[in-house]
């Protein structure tokens, strides 16, 4: 829009020096107060553009089956390819004052245009890759249930090992020995955990969990009984304390 300004300033410049009988002073005059007119409806449109992008700034991308980064594990995988937009790359960092949301369920492995994915309700809100794009960090929701959130690190079969791996979440620290660290099928603290001291058995756990029988107590579940002093556990006998020396 600043080229329509500096084209009607140049106008005026240009109309302004002309020497001119009275004729054409009047008809240079209905010309300036016509290009007045027009940089005034300019400048209107280069407000309401400024508001525009001030309060909303829409980005969005197309569907492009045939976009080249589609032929990279790292893109593709768990994407269809003739649902999903192509990706927007920012070469930069992304800072906001509020927060960053995800919404509309239309990340990696989403339920939306893919029949056979394993996602009942959503899709990955969040992946962050490691310096050489072998391995990342992922966040996602309702893959089994809508109201089931995951945390895993995970590596694409062929970009880490020859197989698909999943690697290990610490929690509490970046220092060895720090913290807890979870894997898929260990989880090992470097810290002292402390059980729920209760004075009354747990019932249930209140909210179903899709991996649970129902919401009563799971097998394994422990707390420390205040009552008399001992830790209790649930077997599949029922409640039974532990022994100590």
């Amino acid at each position: 829009m600043k080229r329509y300004f500096v084209i009607a300033v140049a106008l005026l410049m240009t109309v302004a020096i002309l020497p001119a009988s009275a004729q054409k002073r009047a008809k240079r005059d209905a010309e300036i107060e016509a290009l007045m007119r027009t940089v005034e409806m300019l400048a209107a449109k280069v407000d309401s553009l400024q508001r525009e992008v001030d309060n909303r700034v829409p980005v969005s991308k197309p569907i492009d089956p045939e976009w080249e980064k589609w032929q990279d594990v790292r893109y593709n995988y768990g994407f269809n390819t003739a649902h999903q937009p192509i990706f927007n790359t920012v070469d930069g960092v992304l800072e906001s004052t509020v927060m960053l949301s995800v919404r509309g369920g239309r990340g990696r492995w989403n339920n939306q245009g893919r029949p056979t994915s394993a996602f009942v309700d959503g899709g990955h809100l969040f992946e962050g890759w490691n310096g050489t794009e072998t391995c990342r960090l992922t966040m996602l929701i309702g893959k089994y249930a809508p109201d089931l959130a995951c945390i895993q690190v995970y590596s694409p079969k062929g970009l880490y090992r020859d197989v698909r791996h999943f690697g290990w979440v610490k929690i509490g620290s970046d220092e060895k020995n720090q913290g807890v660290d979870f894997g898929r099928y260990w989880a090992k603290t470097f810290v002292p955990f402390s059980l729920a001291a209760l004075d009354k058995t747990p019932e249930g756990i209140h909210y179903e969990n899709c991996q649970l029988e129902g919401v009563g107590v799971p097998v394994g579940t422990l707390y420390y009984d205040t009552t008399v002093g001992k830790v209790r556990c649930y077997t599949h006998e029922g409640w039974r304390y532990l022994s100590f020396e």
